[in-house]
């Protein structure tokens, strides 16, 4: 391999009923210059091991064709082509099977590899790791078989060297990863002992390198690990089998920055540095590194708002940092007509708007009334584990300057001054304001935003009141400066909407920092320093000294009047309220039109 650089594999979504797609061919066209090695994704062997909707298939002949193009596109970029083959079903187990039917898988897994060969790649990676069918048989706790596919460490590894084995005699010029998990990361799973020995196994049997993940489903924070999980953590197991093998063996999840993975390299702690998110955000990561420009690398802020939760939802990847994830072609479209646009308001939707519009041809203006660009990602990355979200205004920031966009701050326009501007087209950015809710209270309230901002209550009991992202985010701001914090959510759960894994860290910080969390709350009064709520039909008190709303926002309707105008575009929060990935996304889609 020319390099230390592997794309690892991620499912993208983009396939066509599992069959490639031009936006599949594109997307990995797009990041394959200046890699060593390009993984495609969890290709599915079976029908039985297709999990998500749109995943790409290696399961029958007919995909070769499709297959040969992506393999083709990957190496013409001077990368070596490799495919996962998978198989992932959590409706099963592996008792669910007779020894003559992981027969036929071992087989679908051979015949998967010879059709790999067949479609020009030159590497197979197997993926037994994070809880997916293979991985099951390794781990005692879901593995509940008595005959020689269970019971002991030799049992539950069987099914899995069974496969390389047979892969490896069947395309013994092809090279053979193997994805394994460090640890499972659950109370009885597979752990990192029982992992090193595996390891060795693996390498005794044929495998030419190992690919270090963890994690299952019920633990996936520890293979795709969100801004709540600190940078490397997973470099100490990579360390413990890399010490105990002598093939290469590849580093993987939230790695940090190009000086991290040097360090990683230089110590011995791995021979490859593996990158699946990174190249989502960034295509070009690469070959900036490669020609000395790191400090152009828009580095993955772990938010996995669009590429991790979108997949999961059966919708194709995409990336707030990067909305052409998946849509290439569409971005690369100039104007012939270049206009003279104004953008009203500075925050993501605003920003993102002017960089594609400037991108494309026209010259743009934008308008901010603060003395800063962000909007509410300034407020977004002030609570714990959320400072990464600094970076997309970062990034924003320097694709107004490369596209040479002017920026005027502190410049709050009007109504009257808007409709005597004399611009081709005016786009509204202006975000939304924070809801309010009638309160029977003897205390003011403060908002969320505002608290986020340093307007910090004077008070060390606080009611929150509003169980979403924000309220959560809120109380953890507050417990740490040491508050005590209550949470009163009207619904039956607090977090609604919120990705699983996110959500399960900060409720497990929340625990720690001993913050109450008060469902199906209903709000009477508050007076003389108590809350008065009925949940469940029962009336309660709570000791307060300030209330803290954190209840939604509404999109700004100053400019309301305009929107039926031809001249005039809405975006982001002043159109419809959503999240800084959909306000970025609205921005750029507004230059695919103008």
């Amino acid at each position: 391999l020319k390099n230390r650089i592997i794309m690892l594999p991620t499912v993208t979504n983009l396939s066509n009923e599992g069959f490639v797609s031009e936006r599949e061919v594109e997307y990995y066209k797009r990041r394959s210059k200046g890699v060593s090695l390009v993984i495609v994704g969890a290709s599915y062997v079976n029908k039985l091991g297709k999990f998500f909707i749109n995943q790409i298939g290696i399961d029958d002949d007919d995909k070769i064709e499709g297959l040969k193009r992506l393999s083709e596109v990957i190496r013409q970029n001077g990368a070596k082509a490799g495919i996962q083959l998978a198989m992932h079903n959590p409706k099963y187990k592996p008792s669910d099977f007779t020894k003559e039917q992981l027969q036929d898988f071992v087989q679908n897994f051979v015949e998967a590899a010879i059709r790999a060969e067949k479609s020009g790649f030159d590497a197979v990676e197997l993926h037994f790791a994070h809880g997916w069918f293979v991985n099951q048989f390794l781990s005692p706790d879901t593995n509940k078989r008595t005959d020689e596919y269970g019971g002991n460490f030799e049992g539950r590894t069987k099914f899995a060297l069974d496969i390389l084995r047979e892969v490896k005699k069947t395309i013994p010029e092809m090279t053979v990863i193997c994805r394994i998990n460090g640890s499972d990361f659950t109370d009885r799973g597979f752990t990192i002992e029982e992992s090193v020995r595996f390891a060795k196994l693996l390498e005794y049997h044929g495998a030419d390198a190992l690919d270090i993940s963890s994690g299952v489903s019920s633990t996936s924070e520890y293979h795709i690990s969100p801004m709540g999980i600190g940078d490397k953590p997973l470099i100490g197991i990579v360390k413990r089998i890399k010490e105990n093998v002598t093939i290469p063996v590849i580093a993987i999840d939230k790695l940090g920055s190009v000086y991290d993975w040097e360090k990683v390299l230089e110590d011995g702690i791995a021979d490859f540095i593996g990158i699946a998110r990174g190249f989502i955000g960034d295509p070009d990561l690469a070959e900036k590194l490669i020609k000395g420009h790191e400090e152009d690398i828009r580095y993955c802020i772990h938010c996995n708002q669009a590429c991790i939760a979108y997949i999961q939802k059966g919708l194709s990847v995409s990336c707030m940092i990067n909305p052409e994830v998946g849509r290439e072609k569409e971005f690369e479209v100039k104007t012939d007509k270049p206009l003279n646009i104004a953008v009203i308001g500075g925050g993501p939707a605003g920003m993102s708007a002017a960089k594609y519009l400037a991108k494309k041809g026209h010259n743009v203006t934008l308008f901010e009334k603060e003395n800063k660009l962000g909007g509410q990602l300034n407020v977004a990355k002030v609570p714990p584990h959320k400072q990464e979200i600094g970076k997309v205004i970062e990034y924003l920031e320097n694709d107004l300057k490369k596209y040479n966009v002017k920026v005027h701050l502190n410049k709050k326009i009007s109504l009257q001054e808007i409709k005597e501007m004399p611009y081709d087209k005016i786009v509204i950015a202006t975000g939304s304001k924070p809801a309010k809710i009638n309160l029977d209270a003897d205390i003011n309230p403060y908002m969320a935003i505002e608290v986020l901002e340093g307007n910090i209550p004077k008070g060390r009991d606080i009611a929150i009141i509003g169980g979403g992202l924000t309220g959560l985010e809120t109380a953890e701001y507050l417990a740490e400066k040491g508050k005590k914090v209550t949470v009163l959510e009207m619904k039956e759960e607090v977090g609604e909407g919120i990705y699983p894994m996110v959500k399960k860290l900060i409720l497990n910080r929340l625990k720690e920092l001993k913050v109450d969390i008060i469902t199906n709350a209903l709000i009477k009064e508050i007076s003389g320093g108590k809350l008065m709520y009925t949940s469940k039909d029962t009336y309660k008190v709570v000791k307060v000294e300030d209330v803290v709303l954190a209840v939604g926002n509404l999109p700004d309707t100053e400019f309301e009047e305009l929107k039926n105008e031809n001249r005039y575009y809405f975006i982001g929060d002043c159109k419809t309220v959503a999240s800084a990935v959909e306000a970025i996304r609205d921005g750029a889609e507004l230059s695919l039109i103008i």
